[in-house]
């Protein structure tokens, strides 16, 4: 069994392909000043490979191709929410850019901070922290938590 460690034994086994003509031009190296851009810009598959060649800048295949995706969000009850997601530039695979272009994205991010203030003030409140110690004032405390819940609702 070949070892595979060494060029010989990879081209002899199929691994390694080499074709020189007479002039020895089987392969020309890409200028150090180009770049070769592959990605899937879409979530469609293609139905044919395009080859383009004038494009010369990302802003350029950008507007060419017009790159989407669309999106199925699920929300706390469960519910399906669906958006598309437009790039018109790299900047536009941010976080930033992407809270600004989703709705659903955006209110949840909102919430998440929300959340994450909300947590971080109750974990400083020394008041609140001797209250929910305490069992029969944490019951309290619920009790009037839940009915002004209630009173919100009611209004709504």
């Amino acid at each position: 069994m070949a070892d595979f460690t060494s060029n010989q034994d990879l081209r002899k086994n199929g691994f390694i392909y080499e074709t020189v003509d007479a002039a020895n031009e089987a392969m020309a190296d890409i200028p150090k000043n180009r770049t070769i851009l592959t990605a899937d810009l879409t979530d469609k598959p293609a139905t044919r490979p395009e080859m383009t060649y004038e494009l010369e800048t990302i802003e350029d295949v950008f507007e060419h191709f017009q790159p989407s995706v669309k999106m199925e969000f699920n929300d706390a009850e469960g519910a399906s929410i669906n958006e598309e997601l437009h790039f018109t530039n790299l900047g536009d695979f941010g976080e930033k850019a992407l809270l600004r272009q989703s709705e659903f994205l955006g209110k949840t991010s909102q919430q998440r901070a929300n959340y994450s203030t909300f947590a971080t003030r109750l974990q400083n409140n020394k008041v609140l922290q001797r209250v929910l110690s305490d069992p029969e004032k944490k019951e309290a405390y619920l009790t009037v938590l839940r009915s002004m819940l209630q009173e919100l609702e009611d209004e709504a």
